[in-house]
């Protein structure tokens, strides 16, 4: 028994070897063959960087490795390996446009998301199919009809004031569950606009429905990097191995975003199939493949487009408002300052409209800041390089998962004075490369998968933050003794970067105010 157990131990460590001598002539036949990799942290044979990958706050990490590991001019490119996945780290938005949009016919495809496709089920979601694939160009045919055009993006305005009236009262009525009232704007306008459907309270089944799928698929990671998407084979591990804590986390999101996918489109279907249906974006597709027969074949697809506004505009919304909260309670004067631009331009008898918007500079700018100070989704979703490729002298590998990293482009030290600080002034003055300083150019993605939804995202979150300003003080909350509590900026790292839960004061400006809102809210109504 001895004597086996030895010899098969011989084999195992002769099988190691093996592999590390096939690495290393590979890795020495590629240095021989092509052009330098770019430059990065030292590799060790088969883990790569594994070993130096953070479970959390990768993006920093990621810069990082640009300041220490970058060469002059292109400092901003880290090459890295993990477990053999070859991985391409952008931390420049100059880079990025070079690479993502200039050439993003090979750079616009997504690696294999062993987490979030084979494990979670968001497939086949149209931010997460291949570059190539038909689904794909079908998917953002339909959604860029709907919501990526200034012309289609208009039609909403009723929809985006009502809701944001509705949340303005809701606010001055129990300012305590602010939280909630942002959940349920950001929901509110997704399930009208995609499904037709109207949230009335917040007991409304829908409300959360996508947030707890979120929210599960939040607890994974950033896209691509958990340890299944490291080892694919370990996705057929049982659940009830000892530590097989990802498959039981993926088991638990994997029936949330079932849900969140299915219950709101079976809705309209029935509604479509009863003649009940209110139009929207799904009703609309669903009558229109059904009438030309084609509703069996299509039916995912229409599922999974309406489930990618829905996850992308709910989330995106509701992290960036609870920002601008945070960053209100922080910064009494940069608040006082957007007040008194609302003073001035709109006035106090009606609330700001997306025609006041060229007017209002310092409030986009504040949106601006508040992207960047805590930009939502911090590396993005990978993209995948399919042929090999050469930049400023360095050779770039097919088949190489290329990572943006948004908060590194959003907090680098070239582009802004200090960048933790949040300063709105930072925009009021035009530069050189603006458009590349502009967050809105960061992050919504980059290249052929730039965000879709982006018009109808920014304008809802423009209207609320202004109708916020016009109508609401923002401050500290106090404890039981009365002293002010300062909450910390402290953001949670993730796939989704929600600001840690802190307390707040909110109050009506004045009664005025209230009935200011109730008013717009009623003429909204009746029109």
């Amino acid at each position: 028994m001895f004597k086996f157990s030895a010899s098969l131990g011989y084999f195992w460590i002769s099988v190691l070897c093996s592999c590390v001598l096939l690495y290393s002539l590979a890795h020495h036949m590629r240095q021989r063959h092509f052009r330098p990799l770019p430059p990065g942290p030292k590799r060790l044979p088969l883990l790569g960087n594994l070993h130096q990958l953070p479970s959390g706050s990768q993006e920093h990490t990621f810069k990082s490795w640009a300041k220490k590991y970058g060469e002059i001019p292109i400092s901003d490119l880290i090459y890295a390996e993990f477990i053999g996945h070859r991985t391409l780290i952008v931390n420049s938005p100059k880079v990025a446009r070079d690479l993502l949009d200039k050439r993003g016919g090979i750079y616009s495809s997504r690696p294999r998301l062993v987490t979030m496709v084979e494990l979670l089920g968001w497939y086949p979601n149209t931010v997460l199919l291949p570059y190539h694939s038909e689904a794909r160009r079908r998917q953002r045919r339909w959604i860029q009809a709907a919501f990526g055009e200034k012309g289609a993006v208009r039609k909403y305005e009723g929809l985006q004031r009502r809701e944001t009236c509705i949340f303005l009262l809701s606010l001055m009525e129990t300012p305590k569950d602010f939280t909630m009232h942002i959940i349920r704007f950001a929901a509110a306008l997704i399930l009208e606009s995609v499904f037709g459907h109207r949230i009335t309270s917040l007991e409304d089944e829908y409300i959360t429905l996508m947030d707890r799928a979120m929210d599960a698929t939040n607890a994974t990671g950033p896209a691509g990097s958990g340890i299944a998407d490291m080892f694919p084979l370990l996705k057929y591990v049982p659940a009830w191995m000892p530590g097989a804590d990802f498959k039981r986390k993926a088991l638990y999101a994997r029936k949330l975003v079932w849900d969140a996918n299915h219950i709101p489109y079976d809705m309209v279907r029935k509604a479509v199939e009863s003649g009940n249906a209110r139009a929207s974006y799904v009703s609309e597709l669903i009558e229109g493949a059904a009438k030309a027969g084609h509703l069996a074949e299509e039916e995912d697809n229409i599922r999974y487009s309406a489930g990618a506004l829905y996850s992308a505009g709910t989330d995106t919304t509701k992290t960036v408002l609870r920002t601008f909260f945070l960053a209100m309670t922080l910064h009494p004067k940069v608040y006082v300052k957007a007040q008194e631009e609302i003073d001035r331009v709109v006035g106090s008898n009606r609330l700001p409209t997306l025609e006041d918007r060229p007017n209002l500079p310092y409030i986009d700018c504040i949106l601006k800041e508040t992207y960047r100070w805590n930009t939502p989704v911090p590396l993005g979703l990978p993209h995948y390089l399919t042929e090999d490729d050469q930049y400023e002298g360095y050779h770039i590998p097919r088949n190489t998962t290329v990572v943006a990293n948004l908060w590194s482009m959003t907090h680098d030290e070239r582009a802004y004075d200090n960048p933790d600080t949040f300063s709105p002034e930072r925009f009021l003055e035009t530069h050189a490369n603006e458009d590349l300083k502009d967050p809105r150019n960061i992050v919504f993605g980059y290249g052929r998968r730039l965000c879709p939804g982006r018009l109808f995202g920014d304008t809802s979150l423009f209207l609320a933050m202004a109708s916020v300003a016009a109508t609401l003080n923002i401050g500290k909350a106090q404890d039981a003794t009365g002293n002010a509590i300062t909450p910390e900026a402290k953001f949670l790292s993730s796939f989704i970067s929600y600001p840690a839960d802190y307390e707040c004061s909110i109050t009506p400006r004045s009664t005025a105010t209230i009935s200011v809102v109730a008013e717009t809210l009623a003429s909204l109504e009746s029109s």
